[in-house]
């Protein structure tokens, strides 16, 4: 059963990484974007949730929590996008309500690992739950001021939308070619070329919200 999930769990974060790189690169707005996005969506939600359950076998709490952000984050990045109907969507509450059981996860383990060695708690200090913590605690921030307002603009709904879909791909792309080196050619590892595509999400992600930020025009969404 575990050895399914772990086989399922690769080929969905393959095909995300692989489809996350295709949204990057394709022209905006486009039906095949939009078709690599749902493919992106659906790959990233198995990814997450294959995940929760692998790492609750394996007892890594970080990797549990981070599966449930991942989903957290692609699911109500797909809500934006869809304007006129996305703060009065039904699953708004229960998405905030699981983000707010990620920060409380990850306000526990952060406590339990100022106590406790690494090697205790899956091999991971108070450091990376206070990171991710801090991330899902400003996404549920952002997701009161969305739920709250009447009017949002078009730019706020796509860089909600943007950074939602593309810190996921960060994640995912950071645990392949960062967390797995010892899978690729030890010369990869040294000369740093597994940086390239770790580097190359995170940029994309600095570009998009720049670009979109300082564009003009932008109308405001009843939601």
């Amino acid at each position: 059963m575990l050895l399914a999930l772990l086989v399922l769990h690769i080929a969905a974060g393959t095909v995300g990484i692989l489809a996350g790189f295709a949204a990057i690169l394709l022209k905006k707005g486009q039906q095949l974007h939009k078709r690599i996005g749902w493919t992106f969506l659906l790959s990233m939600f198995v990814l997450g949730t294959s995940g929760i359950i692998i790492a609750i076998a394996k007892n890594i709490p970080l990797s549990m929590l981070n599966g449930g952000l991942v989903c957290y984050l692609v699911l109500s990045s797909f809500i934006t996008i869809r304007a006129k109907t996305s703060s009065k969507s039904i699953v708004n509450r229960p998405l905030f309500g699981f983000g707010l059981a990620l920060v409380a996860g990850y306000s526990y383990y952060f406590y339990v690992a100022l106590k406790s060695s690494p090697e205790q708690i899956g091999g991971f200090g108070p450091g990376a739950f206070a990171v991710f913590g801090l991330i899902t605690f400003y996404a549920l921030s952002e997701d009161v001021y969305f739920m709250l307002c009447n009017k949002t603009s078009r730019k706020a709904l796509l860089i909600r939308h943007l950074w939602r879909m593309l810190f996921p791909l960060f994640m995912a792309t950071a645990a392949v070619f960062l967390g797995q080196a010892k899978l690729f050619p030890a010369m990869l590892a040294q000369n740093g070329t597994l940086f390239i595509p770790v580097v190359f999400v995170l940029l994309s992600l600095l570009y998009w919200i720049v670009k979109v930020s300082f564009q003009k025009k932008w109308a405001s969404v009843e939601q």
